[in-house]
């Protein structure tokens, strides 16, 4: 079976349609060198048949793409100290910034202006779907393979820098907040099963990464200028 590293992990995934075998083709590895598998992750006929009657927008490999998505971050979550956060996330000079908004602020578009005002010192890491995962007493973004409707990341990672909840205003500012005070946009940024084992996990490593991870409330009007706003906040400035 395919093996693809993702996110340090090993990855065993045998895709049935094209759509996911094509996603992955960045991440995958010859067998004889990829060493033991971390995880393994299958997706039956039964279970896209009952992901498609939940969804009347999905196609037979649309579905499988979620499941697998979903079962790759549940599995992350659950043994390997990480967590699927919906972001667009860059690395500038070794370190990573992450921005999480709901669709349609323009995180994408922020981001963008980053890789305008720094040129290529900027890599994308994920511009919509990377996982965050604590290693060796660190907490680094990675790349996935799934990387929203622009297609824009890497197979790469970086220690996180900073967190920003991106919100519109006519004015630039960058206020550091406590997890608490926004909450509910970290939890819609996840991937959040119905267990409450997971759940707590979930929380434990939320509470952690950001004991050492500075959160920023981000108003940005969505010219250049709000870049250097954010990027002082994080560095001093």
């Amino acid at each position: 079976m395919p093996i693809y590293r993702i996110a340090d992990l090993n990855v065993e995934i045998n895709p049935k349609f094209k759509i996911c075998r094509k996603r992955l083709e960045n991440y995958a590895v010859k067998s004889n060198e990829s060493g033991k598998t971390d995880i393994a992750i299958s997706v039956s006929d039964d279970e896209i048949r009952e992901r498609l009657r939940l969804s009347d927008n999905l196609s037979e490999q649309g579905a499988e793409d979620v499941l697998i998505l979903s079962k790759f971050c549940n599995a992350v979550l659950d043994g390997f100290d990480g967590f699927f956060f919906h972001s667009s996330c860059l690395e500038l000079d070794g370190e990573g910034y992450v921005f999480s908004a709901v669709s349609g602020t323009g995180k994408s578009t922020h981001t963008a202006l980053w890789r305008r005002h720094f040129g290529n010192r900027v890599t994308m890491i994920n511009d919509d779907k990377p996982v965050i995962r604590k290693c060796d007493g660190k907490f680094y973004a990675y790349g996935t393979p799934w990387m929203g409707k622009a297609d824009i990341g890497t197979n790469t990672k970086a220690p996180v820098k900073a967190v920003y909840i991106l919100q519109r205003a006519e004015e630039n500012t960058a206020v550091r907040v406590l997890p608490s005070q926004v909450m509910k946009q970290l939890l819609e940024a996840t991937v959040i099963d119905v267990e409450r084992s997971r759940m707590e996990k979930l929380l434990e490593l939320l509470d952690e990464f950001f004991k050492e991870t500075p959160l920023f409330l981000l108003g940005c009007n969505m010219d250049e200028s709000a870049v250097m706003t954010a990027y002082n906040a994080a560095n001093g400035g």
